[in-house]
């Protein structure tokens, strides 16, 4: 376990991936969770969430939880916005190349002549559908794996309920990395607080790592079993 202490540094920035971690995905926030978010926060360290979700929906999340000076990290890491207010006073893209955008625009075109009425996430960067049953997921696939040689700058990833597409080197600590440099944040004086394989990243980025019901405990500094008991943790460094 690493020191809480952090070798006499402190500790100004605390990520939360949301799914799962801060709530059980489609859920809100547990009332007692939110009382301690918001002691965290008024330790004075800036408080983040970094997702998945486009920031749109991370800013009235974190609008509902009283969050008002969060910073939202969405599309895992490609967008990242200062504030909940729209427009945001300030928000990022992270740099990516320009064929990246190009063929995810060729890929939505390809999807769209395939399936009638597909629901896309409202992203900023990268493309995120969610096929209506498992015979839209396999034309979706099937159209990916067809286009291999045409998507080189992309990255795919398959989910339960849906497909995330992005720009080849966009991840969590990518997108920790530049945040870092937005805010002169230092990496060692981050907390990187989630659950799955995707917060490898971040947790591989940040200073101190902290899973919740993380399955490999062997990447994280420490892991619980409930996110209740990983907030009161960042609570108790933080005082």
């Amino acid at each position: 376990m690493r020191d809480l202490n952090n070798n006499g540094k402190k500790y100004k920035l605390v990520v939360f991936d949301l799914d799962d971690t801060l709530a059980v995905t489609g859920q809100a926030v547990l009332p007692e969770d939110v009382k301690l978010l918001k002691e965290i926060e008024k330790t004075g360290i800036k408080i983040a969430v970094c997702s998945g979700k486009p920031v749109y929906y991370l800013c009235g999340f974190m609008r509902q939880l009283g969050i008002n000076d969060a910073i939202m990290v969405g599309e895992n890491g490609a967008v990242i916005q200062f504030g909940i207010s729209l427009p945001p006073r300030e928000n990022y893209f992270q740099p990516h190349p320009s064929e990246a955008d190009s063929e995810i625009a060729y890929l939505k075109k390809e999807f769209d002549k395939l399936i009638d009425n597909i629901w896309y996430q409202p992203n900023q960067v990268g493309l995120t559908p969610f096929p209506k049953n498992e015979k839209e997921f396999d034309i979706i696939q099937n159209c990916i794996d067809e286009n291999r040689e045409k998507i080189t700058h992309l990255t795919v990833y398959r989910h339960g309920d849906s497909f995330d597409i992005t720009p080849s080197g966009i991840t969590k600590y990518t997108g920790l990395e530049y945040l870092g440099k937005i805010t002169e944040i230092l990496s060692d004086e981050t907390i990187a607080v989630g659950d799955g394989v995707n917060d490898y990243p971040m947790f591989g980025y940040a200073g101190l790592s902290i899973g919740v019901h993380v399955k490999n405990p062997e990447a994280v500094d420490v892991n619980f079993e409930n996110v209740s008991d990983a907030l009161q943790y960042v609570l108790d460094v933080l005082k």
